[in-house]
């Protein structure tokens, strides 16, 4: 069954994002609508440009999702794991993926269930893959990184990194996470098209959650421009209309805090982050 909507709403514990479109989008619902999506996708047929197209789509909704992820629960840490080439074949993403999960079962049977979320890096002169990754409720035995010449602590932006002692197949960097959207830009920034082409990752998992991880909760619906005057909307992206010369919305995104009384509100109204597309 198919059903139109204008506004899609991501509900957080303290905020509530709003995507509102310029015109009426359809989704399909319930098993029909599942099963004609898989044909669809089946039919179409695989050149370069609807495969070039496909892999970007697919990063897209995989960033989309880690952006949830990381807004939905509580980290704490930011790490970086590389691997040591003497000990570990980074080129090889399914051996690559294997040592990072050994590792983290490792670290929850050593210290407790924590929550984690890791994505791959590809490096794209080299080829080869390290990891970056948030943890929530892991304390392991940190050592302040220090420059190996000078002995200084290598602090960054005003915040101490740290090694992690217990991270045996390579370099590791540890610091404590500040922003928590910034640090979820960051990390989604590493899906790209290129690390869904890498043949060693096909059908493989692009990232790595631990259970129990929280999501929002995500609704469809149909609202009125009039219903959102009173906020600001953090990112707009529009086109040009060629007969009326003007400035036509096609996704406007709000952020709004949910205060303790379910009120919402913008405290501090963003600066608004516009895209021109091409038609």
């Amino acid at each position: 069954m198919e059903k139109n909507y204008n506004a899609k709403f991501v509900r957080f514990d303290d905020h509530i994002e709003i995507l509102y479109y310029g015109h009426l989008r359809t989704r399909l619902v319930g098993a029909a609508g599942d099963k004609s999506i898989k044909q669809n996708r089946q039919q179409t047929s695989i050149d370069a440009q609807t495969r070039d197209q496909q892999l970007s789509e697919q990063a897209f909704k995989i960033k989309r999702k880690i952006n949830y992820y990381l807004k939905a629960n509580s980290f704490d840490l930011f790490w970086t794991l590389t691997f040591d080439d003497q000990k570990v074949n980074a080129k090889d993403y399914i051996y690559s993926r294997k040592r990072l999960q050994a590792w983290l079962k490792y670290q929850r049977e050593k210290y407790g269930k924590f929550a984690y979320l890791f994505v791959p890096e590809l490096h794209p002169e080299s080829g080869r893959i390290h990891f970056h990754g948030v943890t929530g409720g892991l304390a392991p035995p940190l050592t302040e990184a220090r420059y190996p010449k000078s002995g200084r602590l290598i602090v960054k932006n005003g915040v101490q990194i740290f090694n992690a002692d217990n991270w045996q197949n390579g370099f590791s960097t540890v610091s404590t996470i500040q922003d928590k959207n910034k640090t979820a830009n960051y990390i989604a920034k590493y899906i790209t098209k290129e690390l869904m082409e890498i043949p060693t990752a096909y059908h493989q998992p692009r990232y790595f959650v631990g259970r129990g991880l929280k999501q929002p909760k995500i609704s469809f619906g149909n609202i009125k421009g009039d219903d959102l005057k009173m906020f600001k909307p953090k990112f707009v992206a529009g086109h040009i209309d060629v007969n009326t010369n003007r400035l036509e919305t096609d996704v406007a995104m709000y952020q709004i805090e949910i205060t303790k009384d379910g009120e919402l509100r913008q405290e501090i109204p963003p600066e608004t982050i516009w895209k021109l597309n091409k038609v």
